[in-house]
């Protein structure tokens, strides 16, 4: 689950220009709150109901993660000063939020019952970036 370093990449890697008032600082500030709400989602599930309750909130992270990547191809490509804060940002996120989603993803993991219930609204999330 790479999605916060796959948006730095096409941030700095292949922008084009005209962001229509988007920075990459922006974007990623953007992505980054979603991955803190995909967190405090995925640590809410604890039962069947929770799960139930969590689909809808994943969709509506998922739908504004895809958002951030199209505006990640739309924004002009950072300077290096900015490059070198967002690649920062990135290893800093990787640290706070990645081990948390990770440890939550394997506690649901072992509970098949509630995976039935997440599976489909999880599935292809890599691909959202």
């Amino acid at each position: 689950m790479l999605l916060a370093l796959a948006l730095v990449l096409s941030l700095v890697a292949g922008c084009s220009r005209g962001g229509g008032g988007d920075t990459a600082e922006k974007v990623f500030a953007d992505m980054t709150s979603n991955m803190h709400e995909m967190s405090a989602i995925l640590a809410s599930v604890t039962d069947e109901a929770s799960a139930k309750a969590a689909v809808p909130r994943i969709d509506a992270v998922r739908t504004k993660m895809r958002d951030c990547a199209r505006r990640a191809r739309t924004v002009p490509r950072p300077d290096a000063a900015a490059e070198q804060r967002l690649n920062a940002a990135a290893e800093a996120m990787q640290r706070d939020i990645m081990p948390a989603v990770l440890a939550d993803r394997q506690r649901l993991q072992a509970r098949p019952e509630l995976m039935a219930i997440l599976a489909p609204a999880l599935e292809g999330m890599e691909n959202d970036l």
